[in-house]
């Protein structure tokens, strides 16, 4: 849910040009069949698959450790590059409030690493 509203904001905030503004509406289309499409081929490959086999492991691990790498980068540079550096709200504030601003993130990406290493 939260990459998703990370993505609409972003692509809310981008200034497109007006013949470049079908990009928007086909990065939003096919931002949203990957779910449905992942739902799909997982149904499609449940009667073959086998879970503690050495190939899924190291599928699962695979696409684990590249499903972390893009959620990284995208906090990262997009999202928080984007926010604190970026934004006109940041850069007529205090360093008290952009502070605060980063701990505030900041105390959110821990829960959510809690989060994580609880489930």
């Amino acid at each position: 849910m939260f990459e998703g509203l990370g993505l609409g904001a972003r692509l809310e905030r981008t200034p497109w040009s007006p013949e470049n503004s079908w990009v928007a509406w086909l990065f939003a289309f096919l931002f949203s069949i990957t779910t449905p499409v992942g739902i799909a081929i997982g149904l499609g490959v449940r009667k073959t698959f086998e879970l503690n086999s050495p190939r899924a492991l190291i599928t699962n691990g695979v696409f684990d450790s590249i499903s972390a790498g893009i959620l990284i980068y995208t906090s990262l540079v997009e999202l928080m590059g984007g926010e604190f550096l970026h934004s006109d709200e940041f850069a007529h504030s205090s360093l008290k409030t952009v502070l605060g601003a980063y701990a505030w993130m900041a105390l959110g990406a821990f829960l959510m690493a809690l989060l994580g290493a609880w489930a």
